[in-house]
C-alpha cells in the first residue's frame, strides 16, 4: 500500500515539475503555426497584387480565397488571428504577440478576429493611395475540418427555390 501511496505522490511531484516546459512548448508551437498562417496569408495578398491589375471597387476585382486555421490549443489557452489595416497578428492569451508584414496595403471594414478555421476572401481593389487587397470574410460558405495532410474541403449552401 505504501508502495501505491508513494508511486501516486512521485507521478504528482513529475507531473508538476514538467508541466510548465510542456506549456512553453506549445506556446512556441503555437507562435510558430500561428505564424505560417499569417506568412501564408501574406504571400497570397503579395502574389494577388504582383500578378494582377487593380480595379475600382464597383468593379469585379481580382480575388484569391484562403482557408486561415489558428492553432488548436491543447495545453495553454490558445489565441487568435487578428487581420486589420495593415496588420496581421498572432495576439495569443497569454505569452509575446507575433506579426507579419505583408508588401501589398491590406484593408478591412472592421478587424478581423479569427478563432477558429475561417474562409477569407482577398480582392485586388484601387483605392485614393494606390493599389490595396481588401480582405472579408467568404459568405455563405463552410469549412469543414481536416487533417493537417489533406486539402480543405468547402460546402456552399443550399439553393431554395
Amino acid at each position: 500500500m505504501i508502495r501505491v501511496v508513494l508511486a501516486v505522490a512521485l507521478s504528482a511531484a513529475l507531473l508538476g515539475a514538467s508541466l510548465p516546459a510542456a506549456e512553453r512548448a506549445e506556446r512556441d508551437r503555437n507562435a510558430v503555426v500561428a505564424t505560417n498562417e499569417l506568412e501564408e496569408l501574406a504571400g497570397t495578398a503579395d502574389r494577388l497584387a504582383a500578378e494582377n491589375d487593380p480595379v475600382a471597387p464597383a468593379a469585379t476585382p481580382a480575388t484569391a480565397t484562403v482557408v486561415v486555421a489558428p492553432p488548436v490549443p491543447m495545453v495553454t489557452d490558445g489565441g487568435r488571428i487578428v487581420v486589420d489595416d495593415g496588420r496581421l497578428a498572432w495576439v495569443p492569451a497569454t505569452g509575446e504577440a507575433r506579426s507579419v508584414d505583408p508588401a501589398v496595403r491590406l484593408r478591412t471594414p472592421a478587424p478581423l478576429v479569427v478563432v477558429d478555421r475561417t474562409r477569407l476572401r482577398l480582392a485586388l481593389v484601387r483605392t485614393g493611395d494606390g493599389p490595396a487587397v481588401r480582405v472579408r470574410r467568404a459568405r455563405r460558405t463552410r469549412v469543414e475540418g481536416r487533417s493537417r495532410g489533406q486539402t480543405a474541403r468547402v460546402r456552399t449552401s443550399a439553393l431554395v427555390g
